[in-house]
């Protein structure tokens, strides 16, 4: 029951913090996560709560909040709303 929102909500805060990452000028360091960001950026959660998320979403998300500009990008966390910051 609960699946869809939690979906919405994993996708939204990976949204809010690559846009802080694009308005603070805050570049990924590790390759590859500029794609992850542009992909995660054009993803659209599936209505069906029966359809779990693509598996690339969780490495998309694993690999950015990994990058060591997300510690950057939270020294800003008051300019921005992120749901829950705590890694």
């Amino acid at each position: 029951m609960y699946r869809l929102t939690i979906y919405k909500n994993v996708i939204d805060c990976a949204k809010s913090l690559i846009g802080a990452m694009r308005h603070l000028d805050i570049e990924p360091e590790d390759a590859g996560n500029e794609d992850y960001c542009e992909y995660l950026m054009e993803y659209v959660v599936d209505p069906d709560p029966e359809k779990p998320l693509e598996t690339k979403v969780g490495q998309a998300v694993s690999s950015l909040w990994r990058d060591p500009c997300v510690q950057k990008v939270l020294e800003h966390s008051s300019e921005f709303y992120l749901m829950d910051s705590a890694p």
